[in-house]
Order: structure tokens, then sequence, then C-alpha cells
């Protein structure tokens, strides 16, 4: 009777371990992962490239006396616009009272005299800046020479503007290196009808061509275990992993080289539980 009782219960055990298995198995082979994905693509990768700058007047006009002498009047101040021939002060010298004008449209600069002031006929009175055109000085290293042609339109970005961005024309660009080592450019722009200030820090944004006619995804697509890099691709119900190799990477697109075929979809959330061969199910995003 012991003996019964005892091969019953193993036999009880026996297939309560088996259903267990059995459930196991069940739940492995229909375990399916909710995924997101994106397509690969073919063109051009580029990055982004920012230099920057100091807007500086297009052009800076002394104000300098024919004469030395005293001022008997002053007609304008710092930050006043003026017109060419426009009456800056009066002079008393020993030759009499001589008339500055302005000998250029611009903005008045630099003014430090007052009227009783003494001043000469070798240093500027004031400077007179144009400030309808501003040009913008860089330097850059010879290896990023070739971004930069001289007529080439390029997109800047004044600190001041709140993201506005301006248009510029590249007018300078040196054959030779400064003491630093680097090759100034000077860019230029239209500012009579924005009217931003000189000594504004501008960034300059150029598009730098960094891989032709590659595989482009998705960054977040891409797996790293060790020292393998790969992606999976969505094949019905099923990932398939894909070894791939990383040209050229940005935060969101990457160049790559692969057996991939432009159009294919390829996982981008949820693929770091996956294997070869997972069960999936795509996930549409909102």
């Amino acid at each position: 009777m012991k003996r019964l009782l005892f091969l019953l219960m193993i036999v009880i055990i026996t297939l309560v371990a088996c259903s267990e298995n059995s459930e196991e198995e069940e739940d492995q082979v229909e375990r399916v992962t909710p995924v997101e994905t994106g397509e690969v693509t073919t063109g051009d990768l580029a990055m982004e490239r920012n230099f920057y700058g100091r807007t500086m007047p297009n052009q800076t006009t002394p104000v300098i006396p024919s004469v030395a002498g005293e001022i008997d009047e002053l007609e304008v101040e710092n930050g006043d616009k003026v017109e060419e021939d426009d009456k800056i002060a009066t002079i008393s010298s020993p030759q009499g009272n001589i008339t500055v004008e302005a000998s250029a449209e611009g903005v008045i600069s630099q003014l430090e005299a007052k009227e009783g002031s003494m001043v000469s006929n070798q240093d500027p009175l004031a400077t007179i800046i144009d400030l309808e055109q501003l040009t913008v000085q860089l330097q850059v290293p010879d290896v990023q020479l070739d971004l930069f042609e001289k007529g080439k339109e390029v997109t800047l970005l004044l600190q001041s503007a709140e993201e506005e961005t301006k248009e510029a024309e590249i007018e300078y660009v040196a054959d030779s290196a400064d003491e630093t080592g680097l090759f100034p450019i000077d860019l230029s722009f239209d500012n009579e009808s924005t009217d931003y200030k000189a000594g504004v820090i501008a960034t300059v944004l150029l598009e730098d061509t960094v891989i032709e006619d590659s595989l482009l995804i998705p960054t977040a697509a891409l797996v790293e275990e060790n020292e393998d890099t790969y992606v999976y691709v969505v094949d019905e119900d099923t990932a398939n992993k894909v070894e791939v190799s990383v040209q050229a990477t940005q935060s969101e697109v990457t160049a790559i080289e692969a057996e991939l075929n432009e159009g294919d979809q390829i996982i981008t959330s949820g693929q770091l539980t996956l294997v070869d061969g997972s069960k999936i199910s795509v996930v549409e995003e909102d």
C-alpha cells in the first residue's frame, strides 16, 4: 500500500512538472515584443558646422579736424546718425572758426571730446561707422577652408536676434594663415532693415557633407554588443538581426554599410530585448 502511494505521488509530481514546463514553453513561443520602426533611406549625410565671430562695421571713417584748436560748438553725441556733410563741430583756431563736417553717412562713435576741449589735426575727433552693412569675421583651420567660397551665401544667426537667421555673403577668404595658424574669413550682410549693433556674437551655420550616397538609418536603431553593431530588420512578424558597419553618425541619422535595401523597416524601439528570430508586433507611432 505504501509503495502504491509512493508511485502515485511520483506520477503526480511528474505530471505537474511536465505541465509547468509545457506552460513555460508555450509562453516562450507565444511571447511577442511590441516595437516601433523606422525606414532605411539613401542619400548624403550632412553635418551642421558652427563657426563663431562678431559683427563689425563694414566701413569706419575717422573724423579728423583740418586744424588744431578748441571746440567752440559740438553738434553731435555718440550714437547720433549723420548724413554726409552734416555739421559735427566748430573749432576756434588761429585761422579762425573752422567747421568740421561728416565725410560719410553713418553713426557717431568714439567721441570723447566736449565743448571747450582742445583737439589736434592728427588724431580723430570721432569715428563714423556704417551699420547699414555689417561684416562678420571668422577664423577657420585649413581642413575646413573648402566649406568657404567667395560669393557663397551662408546662414547667419545673431545672438540678439531671438533665433531669427540672416543670409550673409562670403566676401573674403584668406590665402594664408595669420599668426594663430588660422585663416581669416569675412562675410557681410545687409543691416539696413534690421539695425543690429556692431560687436554682437554671430554664428555661421554651414552644412558639411560627410558621406555621399549612403544607406541612412535612424540612429536609435543601432544596437551595440561587445565590438559588434547591428540592427533588427522587420520580416512580417519576425525580427532578423543584421550586422552593420557605421560610417558616420549624428544624433538622429547614421550612415552605414550593410546588407539592407532602401525601404527596409528596421526596429528603433524595443529592440534591446530581442534576439534573432524574435516574434514582434509593430506599434504605430501617434
